[in-house]
């Protein structure tokens, strides 16, 4: 009985440990995500950016057409 008893709070030991171990992977895991959205975010941004300027570059480059060629 003592030994089975051991075995069972030996399990109930190597569970707890697991249990630990996934909730740090799901905590990371977490964190990963909201990197990820973060950067999804940063580069939607500097796509609308890199689109502005190039519609003002297009903008400037006519202007500078019809300032050389009235």
């Amino acid at each position: 009985m003592h030994a089975e008893l051991r075995a069972v709070r030996e399990e109930r030991d190597r569970l707890c440990c697991e249990l630990i171990d996934s909730r740090a992977e799901v905590a990371d895991y977490r964190e990963v995500q909201t990197q990820l959205t973060r950067a999804r975010a940063r580069v939607a941004h500097l796509d609308r950016e890199m689109a502005r300027l190039d519609a003002e570059l297009d903008r400037l480059h006519k202007r500078a057409r019809n300032l050389a060629h009235p």
